[in-house]
């Protein structure tokens, strides 16, 4: 047989050592993954923190743009609370069959023209904004009726082609809208005069039945219905994480719920803390905070 020269075995020392080092690399591994982690949390919960304060103010913000104080849109003021008309469409009267009662244009056409648009569908208890030219009887201008009802009906009787807004082939298959009016329209209403819809809504900052803070939302058709949230929860916040802010023309602020005619503008101030700690190498775990601030300007001021 070959000779076999032996070979030296890994001794007691060595193998302890090899353990040692894997053990030490493993760890620096899950230090390096845990620090990484902590960061992604804090940066996770800065942008969240920061999305649900814009997601407040950006709602409110951009139902109220749509607002006019010269209009005697914003009904109600207060630092938690904001009440006014929402505008949700615009269109152009098509006939006038009484004084009452107006029909509308199909909001799709095979033309692609747009002459009804609404974000969401007038209803019975929403409002119609009519203009009325001047005569000699009235000086013109916009008159609000709330809506009694609002239905459709084919084209070709509704907004029929001698109107002079859809032509026959636009008229063919489309569904025109009727609408009947709680009054009579005071001003003279022609053919092609202007329509806006608008919506009665409040916004309200409430603390839930779980102890946190939310934005809520209401439609107020004769009475206002039970809120509904729509943005939140905010926490670690001592009083309401959402402020409204009044101030005139000049820049005056407006104390209370001050005359909602002077309001030129609207001040959102929204902040909270984050629900959970934020930790980070060699630093405290503090609650992360943040606040934003939008400011939004009344149309017709």
């Amino acid at each position: 047989m070959p000779f076999l020269k032996a070979r030296r075995a890994v001794t007691l020392v060595e193998l302890l050592m090899g353990i040692l080092v894997a053990t030490l690399v493993v760890l620096m591994a899950v230090s390096h993954i845990v620090r990484h982690q902590r960061a992604y949390d804090a940066i996770a919960a800065d942008i969240d923190l920061r999305a649900r304060l814009r997601d407040a103010s950006d709602l409110i913000a951009a139902d109220l743009r749509g607002s006019s104080s010269v209009g005697d849109s914003i009904i109600f003021t207060s630092d938690t609370a904001v009440e006014f008309y929402s505008a949700i469409g615009s269109s152009t009267v098509c006939t006038v069959p009484s004084l009452g009662q107006i029909t509308l244009p199909p909001d799709t056409i095979s033309s692609g023209r747009t002459l009804s648009s609404w974000v969401v569908t007038p209803d019975t208890g929403d409002y119609a904004v009519v203009f009325g030219d001047s005569s000699s009887a009235s000086p013109g201008g916009w008159t609000r009726a709330r809506i009694t009802s609002f239905g459709t009906l084919p084209t070709v009787t509704g907004c029929p082609p001698s109107a002079g807004l859809v032509s026959a082939a636009e008229a063919g298959s489309a569904r025109s809208y009727t609408i009947s009016l709680s009054s009579s329209l005071p001003k003279p209403v022609r053919r092609g005069s202007p329509v806006r819809f608008v919506r009665r809504v409040r916004y309200d900052v409430y603390r839930g039945g779980d102890g946190k803070w939310y934005l809520g939302y209401r439609r107020c058709t004769g009475g206002c219905a039970p809120v509904q949230p729509v943005s939140g929860p905010y926490e670690g916040t001592v009083g309401p994480p959402i402020k409204f802010r009044y101030f005139t023309h000049g820049g005056a602020a407006l104390a209370g719920s001050g005359p909602t005619n002077a309001v030129a503008r609207v001040e959102i101030t929204s902040h909270a803390k984050y629900q959970r700690p934020v930790r980070l190498p060699g630093r405290p775990a503090p609650l992360a905070a943040d606040s934003a601030t939008v400011i939004v300007a009344i149309r017709n001021r």
